[in-house]
C-alpha cells in the first residue's frame, strides 16, 4: 500500500470522526419552533422558568431592556394565560429587584437570583394563593448571580464573573447555600466557603463564565460555561463539595450556552443565546441542532436570543431574550413582540 494511500486513508478516519462528535445539522436550518404565548409590555426582556406547585410556569422577567419598568414574576397557566405575580423590592429604598435565576423547593417556597450589581442577592419567596407572603434573603453582596438550582435541601447559583479573582482569564463559579441559610455575606472570592467550583474562561472574545446549571437524576451537576460553550460534569459528595469534575461535551466557542433543561431520559437541552440555537445532547454526549434561526423578532415564535428553556410537558419552552447585541452574537437589535416559544419534543 502507497504512503499516499494511507494518508488518504487516515484522513477519511479522521473526519469521520470529527463528523461523529460536531453538532448535527442538516443543510436545510431547522425552524421547528413556534408561539407559546406573547407578552404584555410589562415584561420586555423575559428570562428564567420554573414549574410551580400547581403546575403552571413561573417566569422572571428582569426588564434590562427597559429600565423603566420594575422586574417582575410572570404567571403562565398551561392554556397560555398570563399573570403578574409580584414585583420586588430591589436593595436601596424605593428601587426594584431584577429577578432572573429560578427554582422552586419542595415545600413551595421560589429561590430567586436578584443581579444587582456588587448588591445581588438569592431571595427565597413565600407564596399562598399566588399572594406574596414574605422575602428572606438567603445571601447577600453577590456579583450578579445568574443561575439557580434547588437540590436535596441545598441551593446552588452560578456567578458567571469572579472579579476578585486576579487570574488572567475571568473567574467564575458555583455557589451552594443550604435552603435554611439566611443574611449569608458572599464575599466573591476565595474566602468563601460557600464557593464549591469554579473555572477559567479562555476565550478572550467572551470573557463571561459560568451560567446555566441543572442535575440530572444521580444528582451530577452539570454547568456550562457561556464564553467558551463548555459544559463540565461535577460529581458532589453528600455535603454538597465537588470530589470530581469532567469535561462534559465542547460546543463551538460562538455558541454561548446559556440556560440548561434536562428531560427525564437524561437528555440535555441547551439555549444557545449568541446564535438563536436549541441544541440537545444525548447521553452518549452527541450534540444535536433542534432549531436555528437567523437574526428575526420573534413574531411567530422564532428563538429570538435564548436566555433559558425548560421541559413542560411534552413540549420545550424557551424564552426569547431579544436584548444583547455583540460582536459574535446574531441579535441586532431589541423590539416587539416579546415572546416565548416552544418545541414539541
Amino acid at each position: 500500500m502507497t504512503k499516499s494511500i494511507i494518508l488518504s486513508i487516515l484522513l477519511v478516519v479522521s473526519m469521520n470522526l470529527w463528523a461523529t462528535n460536531k453538532p448535527k445539522s442538516d443543510n436545510a436550518i431547522p425552524q421547528p419552533a413556534k408561539l407559546f404565548v406573547e407578552l404584555p409590555d410589562y415584561c420586555p426582556t423575559p428570562d428564567a422558568f420554573a414549574i410551580a406547585p400547581d403546575g403552571s410556569l413561573t417566569l422572571s422577567c428582569p426588564n434590562f431592556a427597559d429600565r423603566t419598568k420594575p422586574g417582575v414574576l410572570m404567571k403562565i397557566t398551561n392554556d397560555g394565560k398570563i399573570y403578574k405575580l409580584a414585583e420586588l423590592k430591589g436593595v436601596k429604598e424605593g428601587s426594584k429587584a431584577n429577578p432572573m435565576g429560578l427554582a422552586y423547593a419542595p415545600d413551595g417556597s421560589l429561590y430567586v437570583c436578584d443581579p444587582q450589581g456588587k448588591n445581588g442577592r438569592i431571595l427565597r419567596l413565600t407564596f399562598k394563593n399566588d399572594e406574596l407572603q414574605k422575602t428572606e434573603v438567603v445571601a447577600k453582596g453577590m456579583s450578579n448571580p445568574n443561575g439557580i438550582r434547588y437540590y436535596q435541601g441545598a441551593i446552588y447559583v452560578t456567578q458567571p464573573k469572579l472579579e476578585k479573582f486576579k487570574t488572567e482569564k475571568l473567574t467564575s463559579g458555583v455557589y451552594r447555600f443550604l435552603a435554611t441559610d439566611r443574611d449569608v455575606q458572599v464575599n466573591n472570592d476565595s474566602t468563601d466557603t460557600n464557593l464549591i467550583f469554579i473555572s477559567q474562561t479562555q476565550n478572550s472574545d467572551r470573557q463571561f463564565g459560568i451560567d446555566g446549571l441543572v442535575f440530572n437524576k444521580k444528582g451530577r451537576l452539570f454547568v456550562a460555561d457561556f464564553g467558551d460553550s463548555n459544559i463540565y460534569q461535577l460529581t458532589l459528595n453528600k455535603d454538597g463539595k465537588v470530589i470530581n469534575q469532567e469535561l462534559y461535551v465542547d460546543l463551538p466557542n460562538t455558541t454561548g450556552i446559556d440556560g440548561m433543561a434536562i428531560d427525564k431520559k437524561g437528555n440535555l437541552y441547551l439555549a444557545g443565546f449568541s446564535q438563536n440555537q436549541i441544541l440537545q445532547v444525548d447521553k452518549k454526549r452527541r450534540t444535536t441542532i433542534l432549531a436555528q434561526y437567523p437574526d428575526n423578532d420573534g413574531s411567530n415564535g422564532q428563538i429570538d436570543q435564548p436566555a433559558d428553556l425548560i421541559v413542560y410537558g411534552n413540549k420545550l419552552v424557551i424564552s426569547n431574550f431579544d436584548l444583547m447585541v455583540q460582536k459574535g452574537m446574531i441579535n441586532s437589535g431589541h423590539s416587539k413582540p416579546y415572546t416565548i416559544s416552544y418545541i414539541d419534543l
